[in-house]
């Protein structure tokens, strides 16, 4: 079983919520279209064929494998921008 980290692009909201559907079935939400996946290599090429009528021409959809030789933990943090840019509103 390999880790992947999914992510999607899709601009109609009924094929938003078909992909996002169809992902949750093979792994957990992260943020609204990104999704980490624990997938067996048979599994992979399923979720390509159940994905891929999912998506037009303009959207893009994006599976990442996540190399298994480091660390198992998860390290996540927000950052805070590099530099500020104040905003003026008359």
């Amino acid at each position: 079983m390999s880790l992947y980290v999914a992510a999607y692009d899709i601009s109609d909201d009924e094929r938003r919520a078909n992909m996002a559907h169809a992902l949750l079935r093979y792994g957990d939400r992260l943020q609204r279209s990104v999704f980490e996946l624990w997938l067996e290599p048979g599994q992979v090429r399923a979720l390509c064929r159940e994905l891929g009528p999912l998506l037009s021409a303009t959207d893009s959809f994006y599976l990442f494998p996540i190399d298994e030789r480091g660390s198992r933990a998860t390290i996540a943090w927000q950052r805070p921008p590099a530099t500020f840019q104040p905003v003026i509103v008359d």
